[in-house]
């Protein structure tokens, strides 16, 4: 079914964004939420936005290019991170790398319709991204999307769809996140907590477990990444595992270079230099199918399996006890914090038996087969959502399928919800 189709400045009234100066401080304070790019996330995903982490004054709205938002607005990042997007629940302001849309007077134009068609131009409007220091799109680009619009009641039934699509990434998104914290649970659980040590277990540096390494990993400059030997960098792992080894970038290197940075299964990588929140994220190296090394800004050591086991290791490197002391150690620099190889050793673990830990590393297992299950569901949902979207603005949900899908979207919510309510208990 063709719709009809408009540019969007013809649908639309923009708002602009702008920042109160940081230096009057009667600018800032209770007032009106005020958001940048970084109060929202980077998912595919509508946002609803309420509150933020700072707020302007009135006198800051008034002294600034900043303009008050209405509750209901469609908001979409322009700079920065382009094609985030949000609706607002209350009134509110942002700074200057965003736009606000209000459908004009007499156009029936959902704001939730409007809302996914900007979630399915995202990957568009970002190849038109520009800028060296801080890059973005245009005004134009956003005003010259060709918005499709359909009668009021079918741009309901397609949100109505999209919503529900998107309840179901929810509620898995929910039971991922309660997947995410059974690990550092269950270590506690097992070995009780490394700052009061309840079970007097013995405690010793990491260092005095370490049997090679620590050892900084390969610096090489951008020119040189293209092909060749896969390079592990701090993006590719998550948890304390590798998250898709088959999608590292690759860098041409020397035989030499490679025997001497190659990860060998059982190593285990510690992130040296990154934000404070990702200082000391670390990782355990499984069997890969190929020679694979470790960039510079993280360091890699193994250890003695007679007495530790990586994955032991690695679950005291998760506890908010050992994150704490690696950011009591860390040098701090603009944006960004460092450990040395002196405070990798340096670090304190409590070393239960060794067939505790066994215990622990067939739990963790059982664990992940978990979560690759999870994570099955959940490529399958976001697959079936994207199909929604992209069918949703190109006019090919037709009534058939719709009625096709629409079973299998119940059926699957029902599904979940059972699981969800069972992973809860």
């Amino acid at each position: 079914m063709e719709w009809p189709r408009y540019p969007l400045a013809a649908l639309v009234r923009r708002i602009g964004g702008g920042t109160p100066s940081r230096e009057v401080t009667e600018y800032w304070g209770p007032g009106i939420p005020w958001f940048t790019v970084a109060d929202l996330s980077d998912d595919l995903r509508i946002q609803e936005l309420s509150c933020s982490g700072e707020s302007i004054t009135g006198k800051g709205l008034e002294q600034s290019a900043a303009q008050r938002v209405p509750k209901g607005a469609v908001v979409i990042s322009t700079r920065v991170v382009v094609g985030k997007v949000g609706v607002a629940v209350n009134d509110l302001a942002t700074n200057q790398d965003f736009c606000s849309l209000i459908p004009r007077q007499g156009i029936s134009l959902n704001t939730r319709f409007l809302a996914y068609f900007l979630l399915s131009t995202r990957v568009t409007l970002r190849h038109q991204q520009r800028g060296l220091t801080i890059s973005g799109i245009t005004a134009q680009a956003v005003n010259g999307l060709s918005v499709p619009l359909p009668s009021r009641s079918e741009q309901h039934r397609i949100v109505e769809i999209l919503d529900q699509a998107d309840h179901l990434r929810r509620l898995r998104a929910e039971a991922d996140a309660k997947a995410d914290r059974i690990l550092p649970v269950l270590f506690i659980k097992m070995f009780g907590d490394p700052r009061t040590n309840v079970r007097k277990l013995l405690v010793v540096s990491l260092g005095s477990l370490i049997v090679a390494g620590p050892q900084n990993g390969l610096y090489r400059p951008s020119s040189d990444y293209g092909a060749g030997t896969p390079i592990l960098r701090i993006d590719g792992f998550y948890g304390g595992q590798l998250s898709s080894p088959q999608y590292l970038k690759r860098l041409r290197l020397s035989e030499e270079e490679i025997d001497k940075y190659s990860l060998e299964k059982g190593d285990i990588v510690i992130n040296r230099v990154n934000s404070e929140e990702y200082l000391g994220k670390s990782a355990i190296i499984p069997d890969l199918d190929e020679p694979t090394i470790f960039e510079s800004n993280m360091m890699r050591f193994s250890v003695d399996c007679a007495r530790v086991l990586p994955e032991y290791v690695i679950g005291h490197l998760q506890t908010s006890f050992t994150k704490a002391e690696i950011l009591s150690k860390a040098k701090r620099a603009i944006n960004q914090a460092s450990i040395n190889q002196q405070d990798v050793v340096s670090l304190t673990l409590l070393l239960p038996p060794l067939h505790e830990q066994q215990r622990y590393r067939e739990l963790v297992a059982d664990h992940r087969c978990l979560v690759g299950r999870l994570g099955q569901v959940r490529d399958r949902l976001e697959a079936l959502f994207m199909s929604i979207l992209q069918r949703a603005f190109s006019g090919k949900l037709t009534a058939s399928w719709r009625t096709a899908h629409m079973k299998e979207l119940l059926q699957e919510m029902e599904q979940q919800a059972k699981a969800l309510a069972a992973e809860k208990a």
